[in-house]
């Protein structure tokens, strides 16, 4: 596998960040692989490192192209920044694609709270909607979005028809992101016939990430499905991108 880091935007400080595995050789049985954009969270003001690498990790075991974006934030988050920034991140893989040895038809995004918010909107109104977007306890609804980004889109109303297929997942007890946001999100996407999936746990905190203690510590309490989400992400990415 090869990292590296690549500049997007330097004066806002984007950069992406690819894990890049290999193909042919011993991996004969794998000409090209699906990839996935990272979008960690950290409500516009920073890009969380706990929902980097340890997300980056999991979509590496299942075989992905891994991609760490980390857009605009702090006094470079007004919109449409962020949205910018991923959609040049998009075309940046795309024509890397042959080099990388990336199926173009099975890109997808996964966003954490306001990453979350982003990866709605790359599925809503981006210009580069990805094949299939993961949103983790995001900030979707106009109540929720104002709080952290001026002109930030409400995603809920943004749904139509078009919407790429999502598997969202939340807890019905997080304090900083309301339950609400995700239940007016899949009821949007249902109303408007878009593939989805969604988990709602019963207890967990806000920015659980992957759940387990490599990310949270060992007394914090949820409810023990809630890493769950990791592997039932992975098999609903197989079954939408057919591979």
């Amino acid at each position: 596998m090869k990292a590296k880091e690549l500049i997007i935007n330097k004066k806002r400080n984007v950069t992406l960040t690819a894990y890049i595995q290999k193909t042919g050789g011993e991996f004969s049985n794998i000409e090209n692989r699906p990839a996935i954009i990272i979008l960690p969270g950290g409500g516009y003001n920073f890009c969380s490192d706990r929902e980097a690498d340890p997300i980056a990790f999991v979509y590496l075991k299942a075989g992905f192209q891994t991609f760490i974006l980390r857009y605009s934030v702090g006094e470079y988050k007004q919109w449409r920044n962020p949205l910018d920034d991923y959609e040049k991140a998009y075309k940046l893989i795309c024509k890397n694609s042959s080099k990388w040895n990336i199926d173009t038809n099975r890109i997808a995004v996964i966003g954490f709270s306001a990453g979350g918010h982003l990866a709605g909107c790359t599925a809503t109104i981006s210009n580069c909607k990805p094949d299939a977007a993961i949103l983790a306890y995001p900030v979707l609804n106009r109540k929720t979005a104002d709080k952290y980004s001026e002109e930030a889109p409400d995603v809920v109303a943004c749904v139509d028809k078009n919407t790429s297929p999502c598997f969202v997942f939340a807890s019905r007890n997080d304090n900083t992101v309301p339950v609400e946001n995700t239940i007016e999100f899949i009821d949007a996407l249902n109303k408007n016939g878009v593939n989805f999936e969604c988990h709602i746990y019963s207890d967990a905190p806000h920015g659980f990430s992957v759940a387990d203690e490599t990310v949270n510590s060992a007394s914090l309490e949820m409810c023990s499905r809630t890493p769950n989400w990791t592997s039932d992400s992975v098999s609903w990415l197989k079954e939408v991108l057919k591979g």
